[in-house]
């Protein structure tokens, strides 16, 4: 009996150590699957607090950092021969380091017009003006803008590391997901931080680029034709006044049927006129 009673004993505790275990089991599973969500939830918290705490790095590092500028200008000049000048520009661009980046030539009026845009290193930019000021007769116009980018693109970098930092968390998480439902969401907010990051990366090699080389645009021109006196003007009148003179020639040609029926309605009626007197 006692034996008995002893094993009932046993099989019971046997059974409460095995529910024990299979309650400590599902906590487990639980708490490694909500991992994901609460650990998405931390992440999206302290994106949050980016902003005031990407303002206060921009702060701090904008006193330690050189300034960037960005330095854009335009010139427009007369030169004796556009030909020779456009040798003479290219040979200084080339001297700079410096590039052309489009150009292009026309005519206006009395004007025979050359166009470059300039691109050349920034601490060349003031010996670039230097040396094409040399080449002008008369200097028309000189417009030189200087943008300081210094507080943007600190702000740009910071966030970017922020960004990259916070991709870095979102893959660690994937790697915890035990549902599907953790993985795509996981995923779809990798996706979302790399697009940010890219566009960052764009804008910042953007700025460097437009700080690391100035841009000026430039157009030079000759005159054509200054002495343009009475000879010239007696030689011009006399070619309109003969263009002129055939375009009424044709003109009238081109009328006519009503000049042939203008003819020969006069020509009736002046004769029915005798005719009448006559009788």
């Amino acid at each position: 009996m006692i034996m008995q009673l002893n094993i009932k004993i046993n099989l019971i505790v046997l059974l409460m150590l095995s529910l024990m275990a299979c309650e400590s089991d599902m906590k487990s599973y639980n708490s490694e699957a909500s991992h994901a969500n609460v650990a998405l939830m931390e992440v999206a918290d302290e994106e949050m607090m980016e902003v005031p705490v990407t303002k206060q790095l921009v702060s701090q590092s904008d006193q330690n950092t050189e300034r960037k500028l960005i330095k854009e200008g335009a010139m427009s000049f007369q030169c004796e021969d556009v030909v020779k000048t456009k040798a003479e520009v290219d040979k200084i661009i080339k001297e700079l380091g410096a590039y052309s980046s489009s150009e292009g030539q026309d005519s206006y009026g009395q004007n025979l017009n050359y166009h470059q845009t300039i691109r050349v290193p920034a601490e060349k930019f003031d010996a670039l003006i230097q040396g094409l000021e040399k080449l002008a007769v008369k200097v028309e116009s000189k417009d030189i803008n200087t943008r300081d980018v210094t507080e943007e693109f600190i702000d740009l970098e910071t966030r970017l590391k922020t960004k990259k930092e916070l991709e870095t968390r979102y893959l660690e998480i994937l790697k915890q997901a035990r549902s599907v439902e953790d993985v795509l969401s996981v995923e779809r907010e990798i996706g979302n931080v790399r697009s940010e990051i890219e566009s960052m990366e764009g804008r910042l090699n953007y700025i460097k680029n437009k700080v690391s080389f100035s841009t000026l645009n430039v157009n030079y021109y000759q005159l054509i034709n200054p002495d343009f006196g009475f000879g010239s003007k007696l030689i011009a009148s006399l070619s309109n006044g003969w263009e002129n003179l055939l375009s009424f020639l044709i003109g009238i040609m081109n009328l006519w049927p009503f000049i042939l029926l203008i003819s020969g309605g006069t020509w009736f009626f002046i004769r029915w006129r005798r005719r009448s007197k006559a009788a």
